[in-house]
């Protein structure tokens, strides 16, 4: 996914979606940068002020700002020259992370609405975050799904052209495809181990599970909506090394990305925040959402690789072809 395609001028639609995006980021950063500089702005207590919270709030900072950097990349110039790659590999995270968010948040917080509160986070953190931060953070990173998303489309439509007119037959075979379907059925029944716990938390289990202080309702919502988008995720991995018939491929490409993203992303997030001792997990046992959250990190990084060398693999033949005919009829 390295060729480069002569661009026109990034239209205003695509600027304003990066202004936009740009601007949804600011909230979060503000509150990360009172937080890391001692304010107690939005929370209780002093527990934002422990090392272990400024370096957790100066690593979300980050990334937040790696959005908005991404927002203006894809909107200007100079994001044309940079490295597939290094659009592409931020890109599939923040999806993964945001689109959760933007997708199960928003209905989650309507049936918390009726089921007597909502609590974003799953966490026992409502004594040490005010509600309304919540609103703030999560409004955000939905504006900021849909913002980063759409720039990338755009983006992606002019530097990858061929692959928005993939079918599935033009998914490579060859000696190879044997072993890559093998191993995306192996890794996708892997995956679904940690698929099968969250649906079981979504009915009410408490195995593997931190305390939760979320209503059976809005457990039933978030928990099970992150299982599902990487349950289609898995399905339409395999999917896609079957290679069926000629229908478009750009649907199932599109959900096997925000599945695995999704499965890499949150598992990674689950893993790290599970093994730091912070005043949000305090005197909780998180064992069991580390062990979730590995095994989806493993899953979402293994199908993800498989998914780019596919991807790579059939643009390039339908470059090479496209080429060669160009040649023909010259």
């Amino acid at each position: 996914m390295t060729t480069m395609q002569n661009f026109g001028s990034p239209g205003r639609l695509r600027t304003a979606v990066c202004v936009g995006t740009i601007a949804a980021t600011l909230p979060y950063l503000a509150l990360k940068i009172a937080w890391v500089t001692g304010s107690g702005i939005g929370v209780h207590g002093d527990g934002m002020r422990s090392g272990t919270m400024i370096g957790a709030n100066l690593a979300t900072l980050g990334m937040d700002a790696i959005a908005a950097v991404l927002a203006l990349a894809l909107a200007r110039p100079w994001g044309r020259r940079v490295p597939g790659w290094l659009l592409v590999l931020p890109m599939w995270v923040a999806t993964g992370l945001l689109a959760p968010i933007a997708l199960v948040v928003p209905v989650a917080a309507v049936v918390g609405a009726f089921t007597g509160g909502f609590s974003s986070s799953g966490d026992p953190s409502q004594d040490l975050i005010e509600g309304w931060v919540y609103a703030v953070v999560y409004g955000g990173f939905g504006l900021q799904a849909i913002g980063l998303v759409a720039g990338f489309v755009m983006h992606a439509r002019e530097r990858w052209a061929g692959v928005f007119a993939l079918r599935l037959r033009d998914l490579p075979a060859g000696p190879a495809a044997g072993t890559r379907r093998l191993i995306v059925a192996g890794v996708a029944a892997f995956g679904l181990i940690p698929v099968a716990v969250q649906l079981s938390w979504a009915f009410g289990s408490h195995a593997l599970r931190p305390e939760d202080t979320r209503t059976a309702a809005e457990s039933l919502v978030i928990d099970s909506g992150f299982a599902l988008l990487v349950l289609a995720g898995l399905v339409a991995m395999v999917t896609l090394t079957r290679r069926p018939d000629g229908r478009p491929a750009l649907r199932t490409l599109i959900t096997a990305w925000v599945g695995t993203g999704t499965a890499f992303g949150w598992g990674l997030f689950w893993l790290l925040t599970s093994t730091l001792h912070t005043p949000l997990n305090e005197g909780q046992d998180m064992r069991g959402l580390a062990l979730v959250g590995g095994l989806q990190t493993l899953v979402g990084a293994v199908l993800a690789t498989v998914l780019a060398l596919l991807v790579t693999e059939a643009a390039g033949a339908s470059e090479n072809a496209a080429d060669r005919s160009g040649m023909i009829q010259a």
